[in-house]
């Protein structure tokens, strides 16, 4: 490392040196660069709350619950033969009759 000179001083020196105005640290710049880190640190903190994601597809509308339910098999046969996205439509049918059969 060319021009640098390496010094080395006890607490007391350089106390002293700086007391007399010989202290060649910019502490200016020392402090605008903790700063600038922890502006940077705060930042990535930030970002990585906002990208953190959980597995899996995300919820849309009400959540749900993963049930083990028997039904015969010709209900299932029934559903099954709409092709995909039965499973939607049998939890729509079976809201459907949730609505037409309140009881209050």
């Amino acid at each position: 490392m060319t021009g640098l000179k390496t010094t080395s001083l006890t607490s007391e020196q350089m106390r002293e040196a700086r007391k007399q105005g010989q202290s060649a640290s910019d502490w200016g710049r020392v402090r605008q660069t903790l700063v600038n880190n922890q502006q940077a640190q705060e930042q990535t903190q930030a970002i990585a709350a906002a990208i953190e994601r959980k597995r899996g597809r995300p919820v849309q509308g009400e959540p749900k619950t993963a049930i083990s339910l028997r039904v015969p098999n010709s209900v299932l046969a029934a559903f099954k033969s709409t092709g995909p996205g039965w499973q939607t439509r049998m939890a729509d049918a079976l809201q459907e009759w949730l609505r037409t059969h309140q009881t209050t």
